[in-house]
């Protein structure tokens, strides 16, 4: 037993042996990448970039800048290193004695050190860099702002006349550029180095924008002296002479538009000069929009003369045309209504058509004595023709439409009346088929039915007698007494065949009478239904569900024997 426990106790030391070393040997492994990673910090040339920098003359921003850096690269080399050494150091110890929970938060100090080391460090040499960077392209962009500066500074020499009123605006600029420029050389001078980079690239967008403005500012005064001024003269000029040729031009107020177009032109010299340009692009082109709408509309009023020329004469014989029907359809309603009756609602629309065809007259009459007096623009004129055509149009859809209604009147009368007598010869030769069933009688509800199609047809017989005649109430009855001719026909021809089909059924059904109290009995109840008080349907219902009771599917066969007109006894 005791050999037993000593076995035990040896695995268990031999495992807990393994595993420190296997966990030791891990944190090693860290503890080397950890190292790796301090030493790469410390290659880094932080030193030799800040000794670089340090023989520029550095004065302003860019001493402060240079200053920050090297205090930042102070307290990594005096605190962080060290502290990163110490931390390493505690790791390794931690690990040796198997303290591996203290080993792993060291390394994680370590990798802290290590990030906030890493951090400060690319700031430093991104700055470095790019101050080192600066220098060089100051040198480059200095030469090339002023060498454009020089270039405009004689193109204002050359051709200063150009900018009118501007040019005190243009050498202004000019000469603030001049004193950027020398700033920049001041602060390049005293080594202030950033300031010189933010006043170089402040001089070349300053340039930019003085060599755009340069070049807009003589076509914009070339716009605001010449062309403007020159396309309003040329309007007023075409506006007065189509005055002459007899337009009507009041409404476009051309004279004050013109007033207010000039006093926008000045107004846009102000602005030139104090360099408003996107304003004044702008400005020139809502005036020559503005222009071209006046000619747009000077252009409609050409078209809309020789619009009205054309079709004036046009639409005052549709007019005339027109009213003339108008006058024959109240001569056609008067002898209507000797024989129809004509609805208030009709003649009520045939009075607003009337009323508005005067309307238009008025309104043509109107037009004609304003274009005579030069008191009306042709576009009016046009617009006015327009709206008097189509009224008109539509009043002969409507006028066609109500004289096809009255035209309909004495067809729809005498179809009424052939209709009527029609009807009657179909409940007389209805009836005649009946009598030719020798049926036992007619139930009550056909009864029923006959009287009422009789007095459907003596309505519409007296509807038709009345003097004069409402077509309405003719048309009310007239449908009325279809509907009742197609339901007494509809009962009629149900009632035949339901009277034969009973016959079979109960001849059929015979067969099992004596033998089937039962089915003898319910055949006598039909039989009193169909003999007594004539209710076919009813008796049939009885006999078929009976013969169902003794022989299913016996109906069917009867009534396709029924339908072949055949013994139901061939039916297979």
């Amino acid at each position: 037993m005791f050999v037993w426990y000593l076995l035990g106790f040896v695995v268990l030391v031999a495992v807990i042996f393994t595993v420190g070393y296997i966990m030791k040997k891990k944190h090693y492994q860290r503890i080397n990448e950890l190292e790796a990673q301090k030493i790469e910090l410390m290659e880094r040339p932080v030193i030799d970039e800040l000794t670089k920098v340090k023989k520029l003359k550095l004065t302003g921003q860019t001493e402060a800048l240079f200053e920050s850096w090297r205090d930042s690269w102070d307290e990594i080399a005096t605190k962080l290193f060290p502290d990163l050494e110490e931390y390493i150091l505690n790791a390794e110890q931690h690990t040796d004695r198997y303290q591996f929970r203290q080993a792993t938060q060291m390394e994680n100090q370590v990798e802290q050190v290590i990030h906030d080391i890493d951090t400060q460090m690319k700031q430093i040499l991104r700055g470095l860099k790019e101050l080192l960077a600066s220098e060089e392209r100051n040198a480059q962009d200095i030469r090339m702002a002023k060498d454009k500066f020089m270039m405009i500074r004689r193109d204002v020499l050359s051709n200063g006349y150009k900018l009118g009123e501007a040019l005190g605006g243009v050498e202004g600029e000019l000469d603030a550029i001049a004193e950027s420029l020398n700033r920049f050389d001041m602060l390049t001078d005293q080594g202030d180095y950033l300031e010189a980079r933010e006043t170089v690239l402040n001089v070349q967008h300053n340039l930019e924008k003085l060599g755009v403005k340069m070049e807009k500012i003589p076509g914009l005064l070339r716009e605001s002296d010449i062309i403007l001024p020159d396309e309003m003269s040329k309007l007023q000029a075409g506006y007065d002479e189509m005055v002459q040729q007899g337009y009507y031009l009041e409404q476009l107020q051309l004279a004050a538009e013109l007033e207010r177009m000039s006093e926008r032109v000045a107004d846009l010299k102000v602005k030139i000069v104090d360099g408003e340009l996107e304003a004044v692009e702008n400005g020139v082109a809502e005036l020559h929009t503005e222009i071209n709408l006046f000619y747009d509309t000077l252009e409609h009023e050409v078209e809309a003369r020789h619009f009205v020329k054309e079709n004036r004469i046009v639409v005052e014989a549709k007019l005339e045309k027109q009213v003339s029907v108008s006058d024959a359809l109240a001569e056609q309603i008067k002898e209507v209504k000797q024989t129809y009756h004509v609805s208030e609602d009709e003649l009520a629309t045939y009075l607003k058509v009337a009323s508005q065809l005067e309307t238009q007259k008025e309104q043509l009459a109107s037009v004609t004595e304003r274009l005579s007096e030069v008191r009306i623009a042709y576009s009016a004129a046009e617009d006015t023709l327009k709206e008097i055509d189509a009224i008109v149009s539509n009043i002969s859809v409507e006028q066609d439409t109500f004289a096809e209604e009255l035209r309909s009147l004495r067809k729809d009368e005498l179809e009424a009346r052939e209709d009527a007598d029609r009807m009657r010869r179909a409940v007389v030769n209805l009836t005649r088929k009946l009598d030719r069933e020798r049926l036992p009688g007619k139930p009550e509800e056909y009864v029923a039915l006959s009287e009422h199609m009789e007095e459907s047809i003596v309505k519409l017989e007296e509807r038709l007698e009345e003097k004069p005649l409402n077509m309405k109430a003719i048309h009310h009855e007239w449908r009325v007494a279809k509907e009742n001719l197609d339901h007494l026909t509809e009962k009629a021809e149900e009632m035949i065949v339901n009277v034969q089909l009973v016959e079979h059924v109960i001849q059929y059904a015979n067969r099992y009478r004596l033998r089937n109290p039962e089915l003898a009995e319910e055949l006598r109840k039909a039989e009193d239904h169909f003999y007594k008080d004539f209710l076919y349907n009813k008796a049939l219902e009885i006999a078929v569900t009976a013969l169902e009771k003794v022989e299913p599917s016996a109906f069917k066969k009867i009534e396709k024997a029924y339908e072949m007109q055949i013994n139901v006894d061939e039916v297979e």
